[in-house]
């Protein structure tokens, strides 16, 4: 049976985790050299001088401006086509072979062959992001449009509704847990392939800035990186995921 434990209990195992994590970083960290484990400590030592010197912001900035862009780009693209192929099976059909090929492929590659049209920087990161959420926002949108109650849509068009108000009380409420579902994985999925293109191809960045850590051995500026991004990803999660995907699940549609 599924256990009823509490919002507050559930926090609270949370950062139970959480202390058990960052108390196994510790005792790795006395087991190995700094080199290898630097310290919780010396970790956060690196993180602020980061932010005094101002590299963290400036870099920040640059990644989340290519982050945003290519996400945005991907849900305008995705949303487009699956609307499309949600209506027409036959576009849908003729797509899918497409879009198993960008789901089912490593992203590296995607990366090694922006790298060679796009060479290093802004214009690959953004296209990779693009490309790879694409698929994400497109599946999902397409199998939130044919999920919708066809007798809801006869009776929309027998009362005559006008094509506002079905959108507003017929599509968006039908699609809107698809549409959720696909846009939180967008977001979480673009945070990474965009550090993941910056730290194979850009000159600066975030990702750009870990590949530098790890090749001169600055190890707690790595971990410092790390943990900016871990931090950005609990956000997102907390933030925004999980409200929206609470939203999601309490309203349901209404019938016209």
């Amino acid at each position: 049976m599924p256990n009823s434990t509490t919002s507050p209990n559930r926090n609270c195992y949370y950062l139970s985790g959480v202390f058990i994590l960052v108390l196994g970083w510790q005792l790795l960290s006395m087991r190995y050299n700094q080199v290898l484990v630097p310290s919780p400590a010396e970790t956060l030592q690196a993180l602020a001088v980061l932010c005094k010197s101002g590299e963290l912001g400036e870099n920040l900035l640059i990644t989340f401006q290519r982050q945003i862009v290519g996400l945005g780009a991907g849900i305008v693209i995705g949303l487009s086509s699956g609307l499309l192929a949600g209506y027409f099976i036959k576009l849908e059909l003729l797509m899918r072979p497409l879009i198993s090929f960008l789901l089912a492929v490593p992203a590296i590659i995607f990366v090694a062959v922006a790298m060679v049209w796009f060479g290093l920087g802004t214009k690959m990161t953004i296209f990779l992001v693009s490309l790879l959420v694409f698929p994400v926002i497109h599946t999902n949108t397409a199998e939130g449009l044919k999920s919708i109650d066809h007798d809801l849509l006869q009776m929309a068009r027998v009362y005559n509704l006008p094509p506002l108000l079905t959108i507003g009380k017929i599509y968006l409420p039908g699609m809107r847990h698809y549409l959720i579902a696909g846009l939180s994985l967008a977001m979480a999925s673009s945070v990474r392939l965009t550090i993941m293109a910056e730290l194979l191809g850009a000159r600066e960045g975030m990702g750009q800035r870990i590949a530098i850590a790890r090749t001169y051995l600055e190890t707690e500026r790595l971990f410092a990186w790390i943990l900016v991004l871990l931090i950005i990803l609990v956000s997102l999660e907390f933030l925004l995921i999980r409200p929206l995907k609470h939203w999601s699940s309490y309203d349901k549609p209404e019938s016209p």
